[in-house]
């Protein structure tokens, strides 16, 4: 059965004069049946639970019981005709020893930190049962000592009972005492007595051991009483396997008073004192072992609990994590409750500002933040990184106002740092959960793909003109994205085709000088394009952002690279012919170390110039590790390439990439372009990225040039080069290249070698692979 956890209470209860009163009653009730156990000549029981009980009260309720405690001892003494010293002597020991044993508790539960339950029994039954007893017998011997009559000689045997019978009551009775006015109070931390089939089954045995021990000797005539007793073995051993600490306690109290009371008498010429230690003995290593197999027991459930919570709590922020959260929501009472999800979709691009420990501090914060805003009424998780979810049980019309609040909240959120402010940038997703409706993976993708949509442009535009986007429909986007995906894989083990078949195929543009003079023009740039082989293309903005979200994009970048050399290769297309070729990579191909290796292996097998190549590494791609950025385009420099910063302006690093980056040419994205003509905010950008490129020693190309007063204007304000569709619409690269070679008869020189070297080379299966010639 479920338990609670062995408690280090560091609370006191509410105390008033009912419980004051209702404490001292129970001492003297306690003390008045304790008589029944009088030990000898002396005027002592045996055993003494009424201290251990005073223990017990003063650390559930504090200090203030010991007064009425104090005043219980001395009325009981009274009534039984104590002399006035020997009834002071007791209550300054009881005083004395309850003080010191809460003074010694208290200060260990301040102090206490991630202990198990055994090392807290331990601590617990040693800092309660030592300091209590020793005080107890030093001080209260001296209550028998002075009884008229008794012998100098007896101060041993007076201390020595005394201790065993205060040892016996703080152990078995101060504890329990202390969980039982937990329970009563309606304490959590007490462990309340759950009541169940086998305790009925535990109290029936217990009645019959004692039936047995009382009748046994006249049923049997061989003592079968005596030995029943010993069944109170495994029912105390049964009770500290499976009950909670305040059944055990109740449990161990109650069979050690069995066994006392049905003890074996005396054999003839046996000591007393030898049976009362035998008998003491028995009892603490009675209880001793219960406790200890019960927190022992406890400490197991607990490792378990910490184990299932864990498996289902995010380490990072304490909500739950994806199996934690479906478990809950299945678990959740009736009526409808709404998913929100949050995606922090530009998280890899923070990571690579800021760090990851710093990315995981926003996370943090973000989960605060939400727990604030919504309340404890609703569910939390946080299934991935950079994916949070709530689940609130409120109203359609509720849902939606707070879920404009929370957009407008998130939206832009800053964080500074003391190097860098980042930004981030959340998309938000409502399901809402019809009650009874089944639970599975599918609804968190579902919310996924909902935060996808929201951060989607063109997602975002289908769903506010009433796109269908039940988890339905949502589930069957999702299967035509991963449907696309392994198309992809497909098309990636493939040659560049062109247009009229399927396949990905290789496209590019000119790029222009600004000042409209042919000589001076730069190049081209390298576009990739995917052709459905039914006349249709898929669009650079469907099927790009899918490989990025499922980690294609370096092996894209590493086929575009292994085909653009093929096609120079093949066409016989040199520096002088064709100026520099730009080729896109992506941030998570910057970060690769592979990349590096794959180019110097093409550069080194093709023959061609590394000086006819630009690599441009894209600002909002997001570099995940900005080191080996700067490593990877010092080493392409060092080859004699070039490199370029694409999209310029639109990203989070702006002018702090130019600085750490090392590059040749700087890309002003056509955002700031396009209204340049209209716009005196897009004119001051212009003028400012050219000033700060210029003072770099940088070179700077315009995208998105469509009209010749666009073209002029830039020119003016210093611009080096222009690009688009007012420039040269893109085309094949393979029929551009022809056109080259036709266009320029100085071409018809190194064909023949260049065409040659072409024969080594076979592109296919995303790489070139060299092959000799015959007679090699």
């Amino acid at each position: 059965m479920p338990s609670q956890p062995f408690p280090a209470t560091s609370h006191s209860l509410a105390f008033d004069d009912k419980r004051g009163l209702a404490g001292a009653l129970l001492w003297m009730l306690v003390a008045e049946a304790s008589q029944a156990y009088a030990f000898g000549s002396l005027d002592m029981s045996l055993i003494w639970p009424a201290d251990g009980i005073a223990i017990g009260l003063v650390l559930a309720y504090g200090l203030r019981m010991l007064w009425y405690l104090g005043a219980a001892v001395a009325l009981w003494h009274a009534l039984h005709g104590i002399p006035v010293m020997q009834s002071l002597i007791g209550v300054v020991a009881l005083v004395a020893a309850v003080s010191l044993v809460w003074w010694l508790v208290q200060r260990d539960r301040r102090s206490e930190a991630e202990r198990n339950p055994v090392a807290t029994a331990i601590r617990f039954h040693a800092l309660t049962v030592l300091p209590g007893a020793a005080v107890l017998t030093a001080l209260g011997s001296w209550q028998f000592l002075l009884t008229p009559g008794e012998q100098p000689g007896g101060v041993l045997r007076v201390a020595g009972v005394m201790g065993m019978s205060e040892v016996f009551g703080i152990l078995l009775f101060c504890r329990l005492t202390e969980l039982a006015a937990h329970a009563l109070d309606g304490g959590w931390r007490a462990g309340p007595l759950h009541w169940a089939r086998w305790q009925t089954f535990w109290l029936a045995g217990l009645v019959t051991v004692m039936s047995l021990a009382h009748w046994g000797p006249s049923l049997a005539g061989m003592g079968v009483g005596p030995s029943a007793r010993y069944i109170v073995f495994l029912l105390v051993a049964w009770a500290a396997y499976r009950g909670s600490p305040l059944f055990v306690h109740l449990t161990t109290a109650l069979s050690a008073l069995t066994l006392l009371a049905f003890a074996p008498p005396l054999v003839a010429g046996q000591s007393p004192y030898l049976a009362v230690l035998d008998q003491a003995v028995l009892m603490v290593c009675l209880a001793a072992l219960s406790f200890f197999a019960s927190a022992t027991m406890e400490h197991r459930r607990q490792m378990e609990r910490s184990l299932h919570e864990a498996a289902s709590k995010d380490g990072l922020t304490g909500f739950l994590n994806e199996r934690g959260l479906l478990k809950a929501l299945q678990a959740a009472g009736p009526g409808p409750l709404y998913l929100i999800g949050i995606s922090l979709h530009n998280l890899e691009h923070v990571v690579g500002l800021i760090g990851l420990g710093r990315t995981r501090e926003i996370e943090q914060d973000m989960s605060i933040y939400l727990r604030n805003q919504w309340g404890r009424s609703c569910i939390y998780a946080r299934p991935r990184d950079g994916f949070f979810v709530v689940a609130v049980p409120l109203a359609g019309g509720d849902v939606d106002a707070r879920l404009l609040q929370l957009r407008a909240a998130l939206d832009g959120r800053r964080y500074v740092f003391a190097e860098h402010s980042v930004r981030i940038q959340a998309a938000l997703g409502l399901l809402p959960l019809d009650e009874g409706q089944a639970l599975g993976d599918d609804i968190l993708a579902a919310l996924m793909l909902l935060c996808e949509v929201d951060g989607d442009p063109a997602l975002s535009e289908r769903h506010a003109h009433g796109g269908d986007l039940a988890p339905g429909h949502l589930m069957r986007i999702r299967r035509g994205q991963l449907s696309q995906v392994e198309a992809l894989k497909d098309a990636l083990r493939l040659p560049a085709g062109n247009p009229e078949t399927s396949g990905l195929w290789l496209a590019c543009q000119p790029i222009r000088s600004a000042h409209g003079d042919h000589d001076g023009d730069l190049g081209v740039e390298v576009l990739l394009r995917w052709a459905s082989g039914n006349g249709s293309n898929h669009l650079p903005g469907e099927f790009l952002p899918l490989a990025e979200r499922y980690g294609l994009m370096p092996q894209v970048d590493r086929w575009v690279i292994t085909q653009v050399f093929a096609a120079l290769v093949a066409h016989g297309i040199t520096h002088r012919d064709l100026g520099k070729v730009a080729i896109n990579l992506s941030g998570s191909s910057v970060s690769d170390p592979r990349l590096l290796a794959h180019i110097d292996q093409c550069l080194a097998t093709s023959g061609l110039d590394p000086a006819m190549f630009c690599f441009e590494v894209t600002e909002t791609a997001g570099i995940v590790q900005r080191s080996r950025a700067v490593d990877l385009l010092a080493s392409l420099r060092a080859m004699g390439a070039r490199t370029s910063l694409d999209d310029f302006g639109t990203g989070l690093a702006t002018f702090d990439y130019l600085k750490s980056l090392p590059l040749d040419f700087v890309k002003i994205d056509g955002s700031f372009v396009r209204d340049v003509l209209s716009s005196r905010v897009d004119q001051r950008i212009v003028l400012a990225i050219c000033d700060v490129a210029r003072t770099m020693g940088l070179t700077t190309i315009a995208e998105f040039v469509e009209t010749p007063a666009q073209r002029s204007l830039l020119a003016a304000y210093g611009v080096d080069y222009v690009q688009g569709f007012g420039i040269a619409r893109p085309m094949p690269l393979t029929q551009y290249l022809q056109q080259l070679v036709r266009r320029d008869p100085r071409s018809a020189t190194p064909v023949a070698p260049a065409r040659a070297l072409a024969g080594r080379w076979q592109a296919g299966h995303g790489r070139l692979v060299p092959r000799m010639a015959p007679g090699e």
